[in-house]
């Protein structure tokens, strides 16, 4: 019985007793270079687990490093262990080309599962893409970007042929004017499940995305600008596991969205919008034939209106209708409409009208 006491208090009172299997649990809360600081010349047995090809690192470069320093973590941290990163987070690229120069990810590279990078220049964009085609494991990536972009067609065209990949954001950090994309559609089937647009899109250019996005779950677009180009109102787009779309800023006609939702809203149990300019989103009854047509497993629905009222402001038809988001369809599921008005100088006031789940 004495026996079985003192084991038990050596159990946990001596580190050394840890098994390699807890020790590489706990190694999974550090950062690797925090991990080589702390462990790498202790002793013998932390230098073996260093060095165990079982070991995942995670590292994260902060922001506003040197570029001393930072050569000196990559050629003595990240070089030698590539292939056993699992995520890599880098910030502040735009800062000096010299960093990005040095990191040359490639099939050696060939655990990695998360990727961030922030401060890609848009030149070094579609280079860095290139090099991540080789990535069987790369289930995420998070990219943000900026400066002169033209088009964002060709990133897109490489993000949709990583073979692994789940999760995308393409985020625009300096978002001046409008980016396009172009009318080349000829993306391929992509195992994206969660789709993170953070830049200006129109709705023919996302309709071209999610026709080759079939395992879909979540989609969220910042900004979807209006478009004169033609949008065929008997197309299908098989979505069955998308059930959340978020728009932040929606600029498009509501005939236009309401083609969009006919296309690929059967799954869809939470919507959340934003719009402005067209008074037709107002419209209760409309909305209402949409959902219950369309939208019928919907449970969250979020939806702003955002208006200018200026010394021309003009009350329509649609405005009048707004009253019938207090109809029993609204009550029963707890949905409420809710006006709020901003009031201005210069005679410039705004307008925001919300549906939104009974707080």
């Amino acid at each position: 019985m004495i026996f079985y006491f003192i084991l038990y208090r050596k159990l946990i009172t001596r580190i050394e007793d840890f098994s390699n299997e807890l020790f590489y649990e706990i190694f999974d809360y550090f950062d690797g270079f925090d991990l080589y600081n702390a462990f790498a010349n202790l002793n013998a047995r932390f230098q073996d687990l260093l060095a165990c090809i079982l070991l995942r690192l995670r590292i994260s470069f902060p922001s506003t490093m040197e570029l001393e320093d930072f050569q000196n973590r990559y050629n003595t941290v990240i070089f030698p262990n590539r292939n056993r990163i699992v995520s890599l987070y880098i910030f502040d690229l735009w800062i000096n080309d010299a960093v990005f120069s040095l990191i040359m990810i490639n099939s050696s590279f060939n655990h990695l599962e998360s990727l961030v990078m922030w401060g890609i220049k848009s030149d070094n964009l579609l280079p860095l893409l290139l090099s991540l085609t080789s990535l069987s494991r790369l289930f995420s990536l998070t990219i943000y970007t900026g400066g002169d972009i033209e088009d964002f067609s060709d990133a897109y065209h490489v993000i949709f042929s990583l073979p692994a990949l789940k999760y995308n954001k393409l985020s625009l950090v300096i978002d001046e004017t409008f980016i396009p994309l172009s009318t080349n559609n000829n993306y391929q089937l992509s195992p994206l499940q969660h789709l993170i647009i953070d830049h200006s899109c129109t709705l023919p250019k996302l309709i071209a995305m999610l026709s080759c996005t079939p395992q879909l779950r979540h989609l969220y677009c910042e900004l979807l600008d209006k478009s004169n180009q033609f949008i065929e109102e008997d197309m299908k787009i098989l979505l069955p596991n998308l059930t959340h779309i978020s728009i932040d800023t929606c600029h498009v006609k509501f005939d236009k969205f309401e083609i969009f939702i006919k296309t690929i809203g059967s799954q869809l149990q939470i919507l959340r919008i934003t719009t402005s300019e067209d008074t037709a989103y107002l419209n209760g009854g409309r909305w209402e034939r949409l959902l219950v047509q369309y939208m019928p497993h919907l449970r969250i629905f979020k939806f702003n209106h955002q208006e200018l009222v200026e010394d021309n402001f003009e009350f329509t038809t649609d405005h009048a209708l707004i009253h019938q988001f207090t109809w029993p369809f609204w009550t029963r599921r707890q949905w409420v409409v809710e006006l709020i008005i901003l009031i201005g100088i210069w005679g410039c006031h705004e307008i925001a009208y919300s549906i939104h789940p009974y707080r």
